[in-house]
C-alpha cells in the first residue's frame, strides 16, 4: 500500500495573493491536489523579516541605523542597527508586534475550519524567525553579503559579536509573544522556526572545514529554542533554507552534508533535554536553481538520524518528473519516507503563475510512487560532502 504524502507549503505568498487572511489560506487548500497538508499557513511578511527589520528603523530610542536608498535591496545591502549609547537591550525592545495580527488570523483561521471540514486535525502554521537570525540580520547585517565573505565578516567583528551577544534577548522576546498566543490558541497553533543562518552557517563551515566544531554550538542554541517552545507548551517545526531573498541563495550547497552536520548534535541535544524532535523541512534547492539529480548530493543523508521526521525540499516547479526524481534520491537515502515534500523555500517571491506551478508541482511530487518511474542508475562511488554535485537537466 503506498502512503500518503504530504503537501506542505512553506508559508509565503505572492503579494496579491494575500489580501486577506482567509484568502491566502483558501488558495492553499484549494492547491493541494487533494493531498493531506501537515498545516495550513498564513504568512505575514512575504519577504521573510524583511518587515521585522524595517519596524526596528522605527524605535530610533533604542537602535541608530544607518540609511541607504538601496537598504534591503539584497543581500549585499543589509544594514546594521547599533543599539544607542546607555540602553540596554531587553526583550520588549524586540517585540515582533504581531500579536494583534495573529488575533486577526486566527479569527479566520477558526471561520474557515468551521467552514471545511478537511481542516479538523490541521492546526495553523504561524512563522517564527530563529532568535539567531533576526539578532545577526538586525545588528550585523552588513556582515552578509552574497557568498558570506570571510573578508567582509571580519570586517564588522564587532557588530557580528554584538549580534551574538544579544541572542538571548531575541529568544525571550519571542517567547514572551508565543506565551502570550499559546495561552490564547496554544492547540491550534504550530509554529515554523525558520533558520536560514543555521544552516548557511555550517555550508560555510563545511568549505573551511570546521563544520564539527561550529555544529555543535549553533545545535545548542537551536536546541534551547525548542526546549523552551516545548516547555510552553507550543507545537513546532524547523524550516532550514539557504537563504531566497529575492530569489537568491546566500550560498550554494554541494551536497546535503551541512544538514546532517547539523541535524545529528541537534538530535543529541534535544533528547538530553528530554524534548521530542520536531519535524524538519530541508531544502534541496537553493535560489533559482532545482534539487539535484545527482544520487551523491542526498548520500550524507545515510548518516542522518533515523529519529527525524523529514519534510523534502525536493519540488523545482519546472519538472514534476524531476521532482519526483529529486524525491526518490532523497527517500532511498535516507532509508525512510518521507513525511511530506515541499518546495525548498516560501513562494512569496514568485510571481501568480509560478506560484500555481509550484503547488500543482507539490502536489503532484507528494502523490508519487516508487513504481510511476524506473529506477534512477547506481552509483557505487561514494564522495567527500564538499564535493560537487551537479547533473545535466534535459
Amino acid at each position: 500500500m503506498t502512503m500518503k504524502r504530504k503537501v506542505h507549503f512553506v508559508g509565503s505568498l505572492p503579494g496579491p495573493l494575500m489580501s486577506s487572511p482567509r484568502a491566502a489560506m483558501e488558495w492553499i487548500l484549494d492547491h493541494r491536489g487533494g493531498q493531506p497538508l501537515t498545516a495550513l499557513p498564513c504568512d505575514i511578511d512575504p519577504n521573510w523579516i524583511i518587515d521585522y527589520l524595517r519596524d526596528l528603523h522605527t524605535r530610533t530610542d533604542v537602535f541608530d541605523f544607518d540609511h541607504t536608498p538601496d537598504d534591503y535591496a539584497d543581500y549585499n545591502h543589509m544594514p546594521t542597527g547599533r543599539i544607542r549609547s546607555g540602553v540596554t537591550l531587553a526583550p520588549h525592545h524586540l517585540t515582533m508586534r504581531r500579536v494583534g495580527t495573529i488575533d486577526h488570523i486566527v479569527t479566520h483561521y477558526t471561520a474557515l475550519r468551521r467552514d471545511r471540514p478537511e481542516l479538523a486535525n490541521v492546526k495553523l502554521q504561524l512563522s517564527q524567525p530563529n532568535s539567531l537570525d533576526m539578532s545577526l540580520f538586525a545588528l550585523a547585517g552588513s556582515a552578509t553579503g552574497d557568498g558570506l565573505p570571510i573578508g567582509q565578516a571580519l570586517s564588522h567583528l564587532g557588530a557580528l559579536t554584538t549580534a551574538l551577544r544579544h541572542v538571548p534577548v531575541f529568544t525571550q522576546a519571542i517567547f514572551q509573544e508565543i506565551t502570550t498566543l499559546t495561552r490564547r490558541y496554544g492547540s491550534l497553533i504550530t509554529w515554523q522556526v525558520e533558520s536560514p543562518v543555521a544552516l548557511l552557517s555550517l555550508v560555510k563551515a563545511t568549505e573551511l572545514h570546521a563544520a564539527l566544531m561550529l555544529a555543535a554550538m549553533v545545535a545548542r542554541q537551536l536546541a534551547g529554542v525548542f526546549t523552551g517552545l516545548h516547555r510552553l507548551g507550543a507545537a513546532s517545526s524547523l524550516h532550514l533554507c539557504y537563504g531566497d531573498y529575492r530569489h537568491t541563495a546566500l550560498l550554494q550547497p554541494r551536497s546535503l552534508g551541512p544538514a546532517v552536520a547539523l541535524l545529528n548534535p541537534l538530535a543529541r541535544q534535544l533528547r538530553r533535554n528530554g524534548i521530542p524532535l520536531p519535524t524538519v523541512h530541508i531544502p534541496c534547492a537553493h535560489g533559482g536553481e532545482p534539487a539535484s539529480l545527482d544520487p551523491r548530493f542526498y548520500t550524507p543523508l545515510r548518516r542522518l538520524d533515523p529519529g527525524w521526521t523529514l519534510i523534502a525540499g525536493v519540488v523545482s516547479p519546472a519538472s514534476v518528473v524531476d521532482s519526483m526524481i529529486s524525491l526518490r534520491l532523497f527517500e532511498r537515502a535516507a532509508n525512510r519516507p518521507a513525511h511530506a515534500v515541499a518546495t525548498a523555500c516560501g513562494l512569496g517571491r514568485c510571481t501568480l503563475a509560478g506560484a500555481e506551478q509550484a503547488a500543482g508541482a507539490t502536489a503532484a511530487t507528494a502523490a508519487f510512487s516508487d513504481h510511476w518511474l524506473p529506477a534512477p542508475a547506481r552509483d557505487n562511488h561514494e564522495r567527500s560532502d564538499t564535493g560537487p554535485a551537479t547533473a545535466n537537466r534535459a
